[in-house]
């Protein structure tokens, strides 16, 4: 049987995915592992005790493996001896950060600087991260010429709408264009909702509330009192019902659809100095197909000469490590060193997916055990070499019995193998690191 080399592995240990009852085991099918488990066992697939079978006293001479169940399939690593061992180390967990500027008012201070008869200029140069992009840098920009008289409302409005119409033609928005007011609360609007649909410029309030809604009012939507959320310029009413009213914005709803924004969090504003706010957009993620990094982008403006405005680089962008993205993309990829290639297909790539679209969505991150191996083979010019190999063992952070149970746990039994019997120089105790 061929046997393909230098192969990585990815192993993903699902929280409560534990039988209870494995210790002193063997396995014999697929059935006697809960799915998503992971197993920690000898070459004869008998699981490891670390309070009995591990403390043996012919143990230090003997291989383990990893076995995991994905569904109805049952996937292991090879036997791995002391030999083997090149290191053993906890990979560090950050979450993706899309990247946030501010021109203008960044929700501490600044403004727009209202300056008439002016050219105003923001352009952005976007550092394209995905193949559909070509890896290129595109340029963007949005632009406002104030007339001899203006106002930072003006300007921040004119910019936005710029921005969003130049936008329009790119196959996706990966930059979302809000504006921002540092004016304090004129009235909370606490005996109504508010519901709003991304791209209308109409809001329905659940009561009647034209005596403190009209035309010019500035409204806030997500937040109470002065900050980043996003504001909107109300344009007028229609005559509908008191309890449907529904009211115009003076561009459309950049965030968001959302149902209702609760009394605490729609209020309208005395107005004070406006920004204009650049958040990058998640651009979503199917494992295999679609794998998009947050947007990376430099803002640069001209507002002519003697303007204050600035650019504010409030939040980098940041890839992340250890997010359920990265793990299920890597899960993906490593899927197919577990095939036999020939000049024919004999099947396709394996498809397992333990991560879920759940934990996608909710951003779980994912700590990494990471077991670095070399492994000796002879070449086919009878030459002996190294053939390295890393296998990664995934699990959500915090509590999880597959890696942390006192007898099966799968780092347990690791630090108790790898730091405790065979003392591997620098390998140092995992399991108080992922708690």
């Amino acid at each position: 049987m061929l046997k393909t080399q230098n192969k990585n592995q990815l192993f993903i240990a699902l929280a409560g995915a534990t039988s209870g009852t494995l210790e002193e085991d063997t396995i014999y099918d697929y059935a006697d592992l809960t799915d998503g488990e992971v197993a920690l066992m000898d070459a004869k697939n008998y699981v490891l005790n670390v309070s009995g079978s591990l403390v043996a006293a012919d143990f230090p001479t003997q291989k383990f493996k990893l076995m995991a169940r994905s569904g109805t399939q049952i996937f292991e690593s090879p036997l791995i001896g002391k030999e083997n061992i090149v290191s053993y180390t906890l990979g560090v967990q950050a979450a993706e950060v899309q990247q946030i500027d501010y021109v203008g008012y960044n929700g501490t201070s600044g403004s727009l600087g209202a300056i008439v008869s002016n050219i105003h200029t923001i352009r952005l140069y976007i550092q394209e991260s995905t193949i559909q992009g070509f890896m290129q840098q595109k340029i963007k920009e949005g632009f406002y010429k104030s007339a001899s008289t203006t106002t930072q409302r003006a300007i921040g409005l004119g910019l936005c709408k710029s921005l969003i119409a130049n936008y329009s033609r790119e196959p996706e928005q990966d930059i979302r264009f809000e504006r921002i007011n540092a004016g304090a609360q004129a009235d909370g609007l606490a005996t109504s909702t508010v519901s709003v649909v991304k791209g209308s410029d109409k809001i329905v309030c659940s009561e009647d509330m034209t005596a403190l809604i009209v035309a010019g009012t500035v409204l806030r939507f997500g937040t109470s009192g002065a900050g980043v959320a996003p504001c909107y310029v109300v344009t007028g009413h229609d005559g509908g019902t008191t309890t449907a009213r529904i009211y115009t914005l003076d561009m459309p709803y950049q965030g968001a659809t959302a149902a209702t924004y609760a009394a605490a969090t729609f209020e309208s504003v005395t107005e004070g100095n406006w920004g204009i706010k650049m958040t990058g957009v998640d651009r979503g993620f199917v494992p295999g197909l679609r794998n998009p990094e947050p947007v990376r982008w430099t803002a640069d403006i001209d507002f002519g000469d003697g303007s204050a405005t600035v650019v504010t680089k409030s939040t980098a962008a940041v890839d992340g490590v250890g997010t359920a993205q990265k793990i299920a993309k890597l899960e993906k990829e490593l899927q197919a060193d577990e095939n036999v290639y020939r000049g024919f297909a004999e099947g396709g790539v394996v498809d397992r997916k333990q991560i879920t679209d759940v934990a996608l969505a909710a951003g779980t991150l994912y700590d990494q055990i990471v077991l670095e191996l070399s492994f000796k083979e002879v070449s086919g010019l009878g030459v002996v070499v190294n053939s390295p190999m890393t296998i990664i063992i995934a699990s959500a952070g915090g509590t999880n019995a597959v890696m942390e149970d006192a007898n099966s746990g799968i780092v347990v039994g690791l630090d108790k193998l790898i730091v405790t019997n065979w003392a591997i120089p620098g390998a140092a105790t995992l399991q108080s690191s992922m708690t």
